[in-house]
């Protein structure tokens, strides 16, 4: 179905949501970027012709890419690291969403099987080593802004119970914090009823090719999630 029959704005689709990050941040820790991506999608149960694509190709590729490595060497997790480091976060205490599922794929842990939209969300990030996040655009409320958790802001993430997110790099709108680079929170997570969708690729490291990476998802999503009026963008 397309955006048109579900009664969508289509030039509003096509529009890039504010999204800034704070330029206090860059003093503490300067390669910080965002990729971002929307597009329209109808969001279904998880297909197995996903899951055989992941399992016969991308897990072994990504298997045998750490194969001897640390953590602190894997690109992606490496600068996501640094940057915890940076804010007074212990990246061994409060992993990068990335780390966490590559672990997974490390120890050869199936990965959860969530929906269209969170499965690409979790290959994209499992083969860059970057987090990547997905948000329901219809629960986000104003502008989007990349900053630092003050004392005592926290949410319930995802599958968690309250996540005290103090020093974390947080995303924020008008009603306050609901996304970050370890887990984000249930407020503005993709279930059966986004329409209006926004990736997040958390970027710490100068020297990855962002832009390819979001070419990359966008064909990603497009594949194996339906996604329609797809635009991307780096701040």
């Amino acid at each position: 179905m397309s955006a048109r029959q579900l009664g969508f704005d289509e030039e509003r689709l096509h529009m890039r949501y504010d999204v800034t990050i704070d330029k206090e941040l860059f003093s503490v820790y300067p390669e910080i970027r965002l990729g971002l991506l929307r597009f329209h999608a109808d969001v279904k149960a998880s297909d197995d012709h996903f899951w055989d694509y992941m399992n016969t190709e991308v897990l072994p590729q990504v298997r045998s890419g750490i194969e001897g490595k640390e953590w602190s060497e894997i690109p992606g997790i490496k600068g996501s690291r640094a940057a915890y480091k940076a804010f007074g976060r212990n990246p061994g205490r409060y992993r990068v969403s990335s780390e966490s599922l590559i672990r997974r794929v490390r120890r050869g842990d199936d990965l959860y099987h969530i929906n269209s939209v969170v499965d690409v969300n979790n290959l994209i990030s499992v083969r860059s080593g970057l987090s990547v996040g997905s948000y329901d655009l219809g629960q986000v409320h104003g502008a989007i802004r990349l900053r630092k958790a003050e004392h005592g802001e926290g949410y319930t993430g995802i599958g968690k119970d309250f996540l005290d997110m103090e020093n974390m790099l947080v995303l924020a709108d008008d009603e306050g914090i609901f996304g970050s680079s370890m887990s984000d929170s249930t407020r503005a997570m993709v279930t059966d009823s986004a329409r209006d969708i926004l990736v997040v690729v958390y970027c710490f490291e100068n020297d990855i090719d962002l832009d390819t990476l979001l070419c990359n998802a966008e064909d990603a999503f497009e594949r194996f999630a339906g996604a329609e009026n797809a635009e991307h963008w780096i701040v």
